[in-house]
């Protein structure tokens, strides 16, 4: 039996949906999700879902890949009556950091009337930091809302995916934005007007995702 998710639509909405407009506007500067007592579907982190709550409703479309995808679908869509759509015309994609970057092709990126009708990739990715860590990917954010670089470690990221959002997002303002998360509710947003760079880790077999 689905156990019953404490939260408030408007305060909890309001401040979740907030701290997203703050890293969107910020990019690369990292936010902390307030931590509820939900238990989200096995293979989202509670950020994520917590991110679902908050921006989709009954006029938002969405879907997730991957492992588990069925009942994250099933879970977001039972607490914010989303509608569950196919890859090509979501509004929202849940999915792993270490997804390969196949899917990223299919994805909507808007029209020049209206570049707005484009998709958002909600990742899980394992760490957020602000410093280096074991394995971490170093991402290098310059753009809107950054004075001249912000720099930022993450874990468990298919850097392939940084690689086809990057060429999807070449014709700005068509593109797709992104939203990171981790383990530890900490959250950092890539909106499509920013550009980026990466360098992988030294000396470290980084993992083929592809």
């Amino acid at each position: 039996m689905q156990s019953e998710i404490l939260y408030d639509e408007i305060f909890d909405a309001q401040e979740h949906f907030r701290l997203i407009l703050d890293s969107m506007a910020r990019p690369g500067k990292i936010n902390v999700i307030p931590n509820l007592n939900i238990q989200p579907a096995e293979g989202i982190n509670k950020a994520s879902a917590l991110i679902g709550f908050s921006l989709l409703n009954t006029d938002a479309s969405f879907c997730a890949i991957g492992e588990l995808s069925y009942t994250i679908e099933a879970f977001i869509a039972l607490h914010t009556a989303a509608k569950i759509e196919m890859l090509q015309k979501a509004d929202f994609v849940f999915v792993k950091g270490s997804q390969s970057s196949d899917f990223i092709a299919d994805l909507k990126t808007g029209t020049l009337p209206y570049p707005e009708d484009s998709a958002t990739i909600v990742l899980d990715v394992l760490n957020i930091s602000a410093d280096e860590t074991a394995d971490s990917l170093q991402l290098n954010l310059k753009g809107p809302g950054i004075k001249t670089v912000e720099t930022v470690y993450v874990t468990g990221l298919n850097h392939a995916i940084l690689d086809a959002v990057k060429e999807q997002n070449f014709e700005f303002p068509l593109g797709i934005d992104l939203i990171l998360t981790d383990k530890e509710n900490n959250m950092i947003c890539i909106p499509r007007s920013n550009d980026f760079t990466y360098e992988l880790a030294e000396n470290i077999n980084q993992p083929n995702y592809n």
